[in-house]
Formats: structure tokens, C-alpha cells, sequence
């Protein structure tokens, strides 16, 4: 596959230290340039008072502007609750075979379920959840091999069950390493 890139596009209130670091994990996960934009997105428009969520499919819409190159994907990482019209709740989600995708903290935070903050379990959350809305953008489905970032996840706890890597066909389809995550956990700055 040819060298590709992914751009993280603040989408609402999200910290932006979770972003940078988010960045920095990705960028070592997949070995390809990854980078934080220099816009950020209001999810106000995506708003739906019916449902008191934030509508993904508007989300995906917003994130297509301004429009990227061939070679480019863009994931929005968001703080709000998300829908699509026939799910109570979504992660995240990312046109198949498109260039944009959107990962939501909100339901991935420790405290959604009332436990306690744990900043290294969302830490690790978002990144997996970001790999998987990642892997759509390239026509990825939802993988068979339970620990594969590609496997469904439906709650948090779905999520946990998954590493932050691909299986090896997952891999060779996007073009990254399979021992992305060793390096992950060999540079010194575990999750």
C-alpha cells in the first residue's frame, strides 16, 4: 500500500494533551505520518434534542471539509455521545472505504460506568477505538480475531478485549507493521 497519512481533528471539548498523546501513540503504532490539525470542529450542529446525542453521521459529513488528498484520512476525536440512527449509542464510526472517521471518549472514560478516572485505560481505549474507525477508512470489515483492533466492540469493556494492533491480514491490507505495538511498548513510554 503507498504511504498514507492521518490527521486528528479536535472535534468539542476534548483536552488537547489527550490529543498530542493520542498522536504519539498512533504514530508509533502505524509507522506513518500522523498529525494534529490545525482546525477544530463544534459538534453543536451535529446535535440531535431527540435523542440528547450527537448525530455520527453529521459528524462524518463535517469532517469532510476542508476536503484531503487521495492519500490522507482524517479521524475526529470527540467527548460527546454518539448515534447512528439504528444504534442506541456508537463509539465511533468512519464512511467504509472513505476518508474520515469519529472516536468518541464519552462512553470509553472509567467514571461513564462509575468507577474511578484512569487516564491509562482511556488512554488505551481511544487508541484502539481510533485504529478500528481507521481501519474502515480502507475498506476494513469487522475482523474475526478477537484481540484484532478490527474485532466489533460494542461497550468499553469489548474494547479492553481487543490489543492495539491489527492481525497480520489486517496489517498487510493497511500497510503497517505487525509488530507496531511491540515498538508502542518498547519506546519507553508504555500506556
Amino acid at each position: 500500500m503507498d504511504q498514507w497519512g492521518l490527521e486528528l481533528v479536535r472535534v468539542g471539548a476534548v483536552a488537547p494533551s489527550l490529543l498530542r498523546r493520542l498522536r504519539g501513540d498512533l504514530a508509533v503504532c502505524l509507522a506513518h505520518p500522523v498529525w494534529i490539525a490545525d482546525f477544530e470542529l463544534s459538534p453543536a450542529e451535529a446535535f440531535s434534542g431527540d435523542r440528547r446525542q450527537y448525530s455520527a453521521a453529521k459528524l462524518l459529513a463535517l469532517l469532510q471539509d476542508p476536503p484531503l488528498p487521495d492519500h490522507q484520512r482524517r479521524i475526529g476525536v470527540t467527548d460527546v455521545d454518539l448515534f447512528l440512527p439504528v444504534f442506541a449509542h456508537v463509539l465511533g464510526s468512519a464512511q467504509l472505504k472513505g476518508q474520515v472517521g469519529v472516536a468518541s471518549v464519552h462512553r470509553l472514560r472509567p467514571e461513564f460506568q462509575g468507577e474511578k478516572p484512569d487516564p491509562h485505560t482511556l488512554r488505551l481505549r481511544i487508541l484502539k477505538e481510533v485504529l478500528h474507525e481507521l481501519g474502515h477508512t480502507f475498506g476494513l470489515v469487522h475482523c474475526q480475531v478477537p484481540w484484532c483492533a478490527m474485532s466489533a466492540s460494542l461497550l468499553p469493556e469489548h474494547v479492553d478485549l481487543k490489543d492495539p494492533s491489527y492481525c497480520e491480514p489486517c496489517c498487510q491490507k493497511l500497510g503497517v507493521p505487525r509488530d507496531g505495538i511491540l515498538s508502542f511498548f518498547l519506546k519507553g513510554d508504555s500506556p
